[in-house]
């Protein structure tokens, strides 16, 4: 390129082919290392764990409310509309 090329765009900037590879190894690197950060932090996190036990009272949950329902017991306590109330007061 000729001298006043460069005069006419400064902001023109020019590589080399070891200069780009360079550059995107280095970019590849970083975003290699930011993966292997938000793994190592996910598997550090409680979520997972929470999830599992959640996971399991829904099943249990589930498999409870699949059961065919039993009749409760008879209470040998009278019902209250057995007792019949007087009215004591005279009108």
């Amino acid at each position: 390129m000729s001298k006043n090329y460069r005069w006419k765009h400064p902001g023109l900037t020019v590589h080399d082919a070891g200069g780009l590879k360079n550059f995107w190894e280095k970019k590849i690197e970083y975003h290699a290392k930011q993966v292997q950060s938000e793994n190592s932090r996910i598997s550090r996190s409680a979520l997972e764990k929470l999830r599992c036990e959640w996971a399991q009272r829904l099943e249990g949950r589930l498999k409870m409310l699949q059961q065919p329902q039993k009749v409760p017991k008879e209470s040998s306590l009278l019902p209250i509309e057995s007792f019949h109330l007087v009215d004591k007061t005279v009108a």
